[in-house]
């Protein structure tokens, strides 16, 4: 009866690790490699009001096939939750990026009008950021 309970509790952990790791991306998916080439604006903090923020990266390389700019607009989403100073003018990142935004609800994007000028089909918003060494 012991080892029954063993088994059981080994499946239920196994199972829920499996599960939690295998978050769905909306949308198509990209990966690229760039370098931030304009002053963050950074939002307030998010907490009742989601904030986001648009940000210029200059392509290094990209697995977007029909992108030919060399800078990119992407937004992302609670900036602040990087850490302070993460962001940085001529760093260089590695964003994974979705078109298609992560939530059910509504971001407030005060710098919009910075992606607008690139009349992309669709927006592009930052699933993940790590940041180069």
């Amino acid at each position: 009866m012991k080892t029954t309970h063993i088994f059981i509790l080994a499946f239920i952990l196994i199972s829920s690790d499996y599960s939690s790791q295998r978050t769905r991306i909306k949308g198509n998916k990209y990966e690229i490699t760039g370098k931030l080439v304009n002053n963050v604006s950074l939002t307030p903090n998010c907490g009742y009001i989601a904030f986001a923020t648009v940000m210029e990266f200059e392509i290094i390389s990209t697995t977007m096939k029909n992108y030919h700019d060399k800078v990119i607009p992407v937004i992302v989403s609670c900036p602040e939750s990087y850490g302070e100073n993460f962001f940085k003018l001529n760093s260089i990142y590695n964003l994974k990026i979705a078109d298609k935004k992560q939530t059910s609800f509504g971001w407030t994007v005060p710098n919009i009008n910075i992606a607008k000028k690139y009349n992309l089909e669709k927006d592009l918003w930052v699933t993940n950021v790590e940041k180069q060494k």
